[in-house]
């Protein structure tokens, strides 16, 4: 059990950060708790995984106490109040405005990339693995002012709970991770304590109150949660995003904003590359019967369609009951072009509202794809699963990385960028997707012919084949895995943890649990 501690007035990091826990660890095993509750449990002999949000000082005292526990764990976030500080041998002071200047960046040029001078740099502590990410601006972009090609969100520096909490000062020997201006160390954004003076036990955090939610850096939260300290500090099993017995997996699609016959040449590449495809449809191209065919034959090839909105209406529309009607009237026109009724869908824009997400569990979707810089923050996730404030049984899943020509970088090396976000994935053990778009008389997204977008496409799927065991499914298949992950049930039994698939699972990938270090099979039922 993970026992999840926030003040009252920052409850929607508190929402946040206890989805983002249930999404790597299962349902049932994190539990919001009150202090009192809290101390009640640390006078029992039980070892305690606590997780802890912005504590103000009045709680710092216990804390400390709590910090004295042979063989506990304790994930802070956010705030360090005095009392906290002082036994971490930090120094915390105010965010000044140097850095609400540095955390920010301008648009990304054509053919470029925007980064922000403030920088966040890693260092490597055996106990918890190699950061997937060992350097990374607070903010990207790839095109504009509207995505990152490489995965993760902003780390804001505007008070609010995805910005920096303080300027922290540490020991150089206990900084996880540190804030760069200009090539020198400004604050500290991460750290980490085991066995110290005055700490018993083992101490992770980060300076945001929402940790590392929405970027890969979170496999270091999932390998503190799981393995480090193992045996002699309590650990609790993490739910892996890839199928067991792979390296890495992958998925891909087309959005079909306007042209859906135009992509048949790159179905076609993909078909004898042995590529699953997949394409996104909306229910206003579907009004032409010519897009009707490439949609069914990439159905009867072994691909995947899903729905891409009725009108590609920013923000679904703007409301709940314009949303409903945009998956609604999609998803009827998908079956009457094609006769497949479909159970995912892609967000416009990438715009993923929670009225929207809430109009989609309502009209009979089992999830969504979306996730990006720009808006929605609480829809980018490290890992897929229920995203905040949804029905169980309706997922998400982040795709930012758009595989475009207005992306592909000057230099020796276009896809530089892309392989370097494949490669995130595959040491965070995300599962990675990218898309593109088809081409049509209005936009080619950056490309200056087919044929030109059909080479970058087989070269990064030949550079990604050349990377290990990798599986390649359609999105459909790699959404029904992730929800049957999302379904899975964790129970504790003692210091033993049961744990149970759905019934009711789609997917014929077997699912991975990982704890003290080894990665186990979970077929039906598992206990560890």
């Amino acid at each position: 059990m993970i026992y999840l501690l926030c003040p009252g007035d920052l409850d929607p990091a508190a929402t946040i950060v206890q989805s983002g826990l249930e999404r790597s660890c299962g349902v049932g095993q994190i539990r919001r708790i009150s202090i009192a509750e809290w101390i009640r449990l640390q006078a029992l002999p039980q070892r305690l995984l606590s997780v802890i949000i912005s504590p103000p000082d009045s709680w710092g005292t216990q804390i400390v106490k709590g910090m004295q526990r042979d063989g506990d764990k304790i994930l802070l976030l956010g705030v360090l109040p005095p009392t906290i500080a002082h036994t971490l041998s930090a120094v915390a002071t105010i965010v000044n405005e140097e850095l609400k200047v540095a955390a920010q960046c301008k648009p990304a040029p054509t053919y470029s990339q925007s980064n922000s001078a403030l920088i966040i740099e890693y260092s490597d502590f055996s106990e918890l693995g190699v950061s997937p990410i060992k350097e990374r601006a607070c903010l990207r972009y790839d095109f504009t002012d509207e995505w990152n090609n490489l995965g993760y969100g902003a780390v804001r520096a505007d008070g609010s709970i995805w910005a920096l909490s303080q300027c922290v000062q540490l020991p150089k020997e206990k900084i996880l991770a540190c804030l760069k201006l200009g090539g020198q160390d400004v604050s500290a954004y991460a750290g980490f304590w085991v066995n110290e003076k005055n700490i018993s036990n083992t101490v992770l955090w980060f300076n945001r109150p929402v940790g590392p939610v929405d970027s890969q850096e979170w496999r270091l939260v999932e390998n503190f949660i799981s393995t480090a300290g193992f045996p002699g500090f309590v650990c609790q099993p993490v739910l892996s995003e890839i199928p067991y017995g792979y390296e890495a997996a992958v998925t891909m699609r087309l959005d079909c904003d306007e042209d859906v016959e135009s992509a048949r040449m790159l179905w076609q590449a993909y078909q004898a590359m042995n590529v699953p495809f997949s394409l996104a449809l909306h229910a206003r191209v579907l009004g032409e019967e010519k897009h009707h065919v490439l949609a069914r034959d990439v159905l009867l090839a072994g691909g995947a369609l899903l729905s891409h909105t009725a009108t590609h209406a920013p923000d679904w529309g703007g409301s709940y009951v314009a949303a409903f009607e945009e998956g609604r009237i999609s998803a009827e026109a998908i079956v009457k072009a094609t006769g497949f009724r479909v159970r995912y869908a892609v967000s416009p824009f990438h715009q993923t509202p929670i009225y929207a997400r809430d109009a989609l569990t309502d009209a009979g979707y089992e999830g969504c794809i979306g996730g990006i810089i720009r808006n929605d923050y609480d829809f980018l996730m490290a890992r897929a699963g229920t995203p905040p404030y949804s029905a169980e049984g309706f997922i998400g899943h982040s795709q930012q990385c758009m595989l475009h020509g207005d992306c592909m970088l000057t230099g020796s090396d276009p896809l530089k960028l892309y392989k370097q976000a494949f490669g995130i994935a595959k040491v965070s053990k995300s599962f990675f997707g990218y898309l593109d778009h088809p081409f049509s008389e209005r936009y080619q997204y950056g490309w200056n012919t087919e044929d030109q977008r059909i080479e970058m496409h087989a070269n990064f799927i030949e550079y990604i084949k050349d990377q290990g065991h990798i599986l390649f499914v359609h999105e459909n298949d790699a959404m029904d895995f992730l929800h049957d992950r999302a379904s899975i049930k964790v129970s504790s039994v003692g210091e033993n943890f049961q744990l149970e698939k759905s019934k009711t699972s789609r997917s014929a990938l077997h699912q991975s649990v990982e704890y003290g270090g080894v990665a186990y099979p979970l077929n039906s039922e598992l206990l560890l």
